[in-house]
């Protein structure tokens, strides 16, 4: 089994599979999405076959300091809970790190989305605020609605 990256060009594969990654966007958005310059989209492939993607931006850039917002780790269903997504997040650093800067990047999850939260806690993302009620049904007292919690990590500046 060879695992490995590439920053993918095009979101026709994206588009193709996007129900079984749950993703709830538009073609459209897909497609502007990566039309945008600020995206950065990193795929993760086993022996040569896309198995999952993470999608994000950069939402500020400076001399000192680079904000990268990540807005969904998506990964097909036969290849969900076997590490994929902790390698994704791992390369994603790889890439971002760059001398002398520090880099801040941010996501959010479900407050039931339990794998999630933990990966992330494992990876030294910090709890920085929550959104009551954000996910699901409008209704506050519903016990479909869920919180939204949100993350940041900071990678320090290489010297």
């Amino acid at each position: 089994m060879n695992i490995n990256y590439s920053i993918p060009q095009s979101c026709d594969w994206l588009i193709q599979f996007k129900s079984q990654l749950e993703l709830n966007w538009s073609n459209d958005s897909i497609s502007k999405h990566f039309q945008n310059e600020n995206s950065f989209n990193l795929a993760i492939h086993q022996d040569q076959i896309p198995i999952g993607l993470l999608i994000g931006h950069f939402i500020f850039q400076d001399i000192k300091l680079i904000e990268f917002e990540i807005l969904h780790i998506a990964l097909l269903p036969n290849y969900r809970n076997q590490g994929h997504g902790y390698k994704l997040l791992i390369e994603l650093e790889k890439h971002l790190k760059i001398k002398e800067k520090t880099i801040n990047i941010f996501l959010e999850t479900g407050s039931a989305n339990k794998f999630a939260i933990k990966l992330y806690e494992k990876l030294g993302y910090k709890i920085y605020n929550e959104r009551k009620n954000y996910y699901g049904s409008k209704s506050i007292n519903s016990p479909l609605s869920q919180d939204a919690i949100l993350f940041v990590k900071s990678l320090n500046a290489i010297s």
